[in-house]
C-alpha cells in the first residue's frame, strides 16, 4: 500500500524528478507518541518543526517539497502544502487519491467533484454529483443521482442532467466515437461541433 501511494506521489508532483532531487529546502517526516498512537508530522533538516504531528504514518512521503497526501485521523485524506495548509480533498479511488488522467484528477468540495491539474490548482469547479475520469479529451458526469452498491462494487444511477465535459469546462449532451482523431458532438446549447482528442472544439457546424 505506501509504495503504491508513493508512485501516486510521484506521478502527481509536476516538480518530481531530477530536477526536485537537487533542491535542498525538503521538510523530513517525524513521528510521535500520543495516547498511545502514533501520529507524523514534518520538520525541516535542521530539526524545526514546521508541521506538528498529526497525521497517520502510514501514509505521506518521507520528504515534503511542495504538496503531500496525508490521511488525518478523523477527517481522512487530504492533501496538503508545506505549511500544513490544506489545498484539496482528493476524490477516493482504489482506497486512495484519484489517478491522474490526461493531466487532470478528481477533488471532493462540499460533496461534489470537480478536476485539479498536475499542480493541484482546481482548474474545473466541484459542481459534479459524479463524473468519471477524463478519457480521449473527454469525462461523462451526472448531476443529481445516487450511489449504488453492488456487492464490492458501486456505481452512480439517475440524476436529472447527464452530459459530458471538456478540459474547458464546456458540456456536452450528446458525444459520438473518437475516429481519425475527431468526433462529433453537440453542446447542452444544441449546437453542433467537432472535437479533437483532446476535446477542444476544432469546428462548429452551421445549420
Amino acid at each position: 500500500m505506501i509504495r503504491l501511494f508513493l508512485t501516486i506521489q510521484i506521478l502527481m508532483l509536476g516538480a518530481a524528478g531530477f530536477a526536485q532531487q537537487k533542491r535542498t529546502d525538503f521538510l523530513v517526516s517525524y513521528t510521535i507518541k500520543s495516547k498511545g498512537n502514533e501520529l507524523m508530522g514534518y520538520k525541516t533538516r535542521a530539526g524545526k518543526i514546521v508541521i506538528p504531528a498529526q497525521f497517520i504514518p502510514d501514509f505521506g512521503n518521507d520528504t515534503l517539497y511542495e504538496r503531500t497526501f496525508v490521511v488525518k485521523p478523523k477527517a481522512g485524506l487530504q492533501g496538503i502544502d508545506r505549511t500544513g495548509k490544506v489545498i484539496l480533498i482528493p476524490f477516493i479511488y482504489d482506497n486512495g487519491p484519484d489517478y491522474m488522467q490526461e493531466g487532470f484528477f478528481r477533488f471532493v468540495e462540499n460533496s461534489k467533484i470537480g478536476f485539479a491539474d498536475e499542480n493541484w490548482k482546481k482548474v474545473i469547479p466541484a459542481v459534479f454529483d459524479f463524473v468519471e475520469p477524463f478519457k480521449n479529451g473527454v469525462a461523462k458526469y451526472t448531476l443529481g443521482g445516487h450511489k449504488i452498491m453492488d456487492g464490492e462494487h458501486w456505481y452512480w444511477s439517475e440524476g436529472y442532467e447527464n452530459g459530458y465535459i471538456n478540459r474547458f469546462n464546456e458540456r456536452f449532451k450528446k458525444v459520438h466515437e473518437l475516429k481519425a482523431g475527431v468526433r462529433e458532438a453537440w453542446t447542452n446549447k444544441g449546437q453542433h461541433v467537432l472535437l479533437d482528442k483532446k476535446g477542444k472544439i476544432v469546428k462548429v457546424f452551421v445549420k
